[in-house]
């Protein structure tokens, strides 16, 4: 019986890991076109610079204290999967204001767009943990890494196409901007929905958590002095505030101070996902044999170049160049800073861990963005252009973090020194033979894998 049972698991789980990428490319292609226009509508609206950071920060700032109370609000849902898939159309459905902001007053446009976007950026917010958290109990552990680093790839190369469609929709409809930006929300609420419907078709993998495994923000305060993971939150936090600082307004300088068109502005957005989407599993790999932090590490030095790569010129083949190194770096950032608490969290305590976390990381975001629109009209001009000076102070903050935290924080899983030695790449680059499809190298005995929890440094001091 247990055999049968545990047969019938393992197609569930294999159905899931196929499912996952189509539901994560529809899912990915509406939050991007939320991430890479709702600025643009705000600029559309002729939201102030200040209006713009509060449209950064402010919903930051709600996440942050959200994600507080996600670990005991998830309690009284039986089932991670039926939460996730709720949430999902809760927030499809906020698009319809969004769009709707068009038609009243305009002293109350940007205030009102403002509020519903921090509605639609919580109930997205209460999805990330919870999804992750069941993902990473379904996902066996030897492929992790590469498994969300193809799915990602899948996500980046889908949004991709569809943001460079809409930057264009948006640029032959100059005449008729908002109907264009009609078109786009509405496609995104569309995809958002069908998104729902896939997620309610997930294994629904369970989980017991029991009172042992419950630690208030508090304790985890209290701990992270000495406990890896708790450096290791402060580290990705103080990053999300120095990256903060400048994000917001490089829309705005495109748009508003050197006149790109919504062409332009399209391309220059998007490629960074261009140029990090063929790296997405090689990262992936990479972080499973030599380690995430040893990613992240050189993903962030990295990450601290690019604003100041902004400050030689605004030619658009330059800005379009230095998005090159932008991209592979944040593509690797990105997948291991989640897949970094994959490891250093056991089941029970890993929505926990992934709450905590972005309630650091959305404050760090929140108050970077706020001061930076505090500064932003205020701080002196570099060659003509205060956005400038916003850059260089982004640039600076960023380097001091990467120095101040990079021998702070630990590796939490066993792994092998990275040596450029050609053995060493022949384990990583065979991730793009055609051969290795995305869900062939799943664990053929996938129960014991996802039952085992995961090894960490210092787990008890870090949680």
């Amino acid at each position: 019986m247990d055999t049968k049972k545990n047969s019938i698991q393992k197609i569930k789980i294999r159905k899931t890991l196929r499912m996952s990428i189509f539901e994560g490319s529809f899912s990915g292609i509406s939050a991007s076109i939320f991430e890479y226009f709702i600025r643009p509508l705000a600029l559309f609206l002729n939201a102030s610079l200040f209006q713009i950071g509060i449209l950064s920060s402010i919903p930051q700032l709600l996440i942050s204290v959200t994600q507080l109370y996600l670990p005991d609000f998830l309690k009284k849902f039986k089932s991670r999967r039926n939460f996730v898939s709720l949430c999902a159309l809760i927030q499809a459905f906020m698009v319809i204001p969004i769009i709707l902001v068009h038609f009243v007053p305009k002293n109350l446009q940007i205030p009102l767009l403002i509020s519903f976007y921090c509605l639609y950026a919580i109930i997205g917010s209460m999805i990330v943990p919870v999804w992750a958290s069941l993902m990473s109990d379904i996902v066996p552990k030897r492929i992790k890494g590469l498994y969300f680093g193809r799915r990602a790839m899948v996500i980046g190369i889908s949004s991709l196409v569809v943001v460079l469609f809409m930057g264009y929709l948006l640029q032959v409809s100059l005449q008729k901007v908002f109907w264009g930006f009609v078109v786009i929300f509405t496609f995104a609420c569309v995809l958002r929905i069908i998104s729902s419907f896939i997620l309610m078709r997930h294994y629904d993998a369970p989980l017991n958590i029991k009172p042992e495994h419950h630690f208030s923000f508090f304790q985890f305060l209290k701990r992270s002095k000495t406990g890896n993971f708790g450096k290791y939150v402060f580290f990705v936090s103080a990053m999300s505030f120095s990256v903060f600082i400048a994000s917001p307004y490089f829309s705005v300088y495109m748009l508003k101070r050197i006149h790109f068109g919504y062409i332009e502005y399209t391309i220059i957005s998007v490629s960074p996902l261009l140029f990090g989407l063929l790296l997405k599993p090689v990262w992936g790999r990479i972080g499973d044999k030599f380690g995430n932090l040893f990613v992240i590490r050189v993903c962030s030095l990295v990450i601290a170049l690019v604003p100041a790569a902004w400050l030689v010129s605004n030619n658009f083949y330059w800005l379009l160049l230095i998005q090159v190194p932008s991209g592979l770096a944040w593509s690797g950032f990105n997948l291991c800073t989640l897949n970094f608490i994959y490891d250093s969290a056991i089941p029970e305590k890993r929505v926990r861990c992934i709450s905590y976390f972005n309630t650091m990381y959305t404050f760090s975001a929140c108050a970077g963005a706020f001061l930076s629109g505090l500064l932003a009209n205020y701080v002196p001009e570099l060659w003509g252009e205060r956005l400038l000076s916003i850059f260089a102070i982004s640039a600076i903050l960023r380097g001091i973090t990467l120095l101040f935290f990079y021998n702070r924080v630990k590796e939490v899983k066993q792994v092998r020194p990275f040596k450029l030695e050609k053995e060493y790449f022949k384990e990583i680059i065979p991730v793009f033979r055609p051969n290795r499809g995305y869900i062939r190298p799943v664990s053929v005995d996938i129960h014991q894998d996802i039952s085992c929890p995961a090894k960490t440094h210092n787990l008890k001091k870090g949680l």
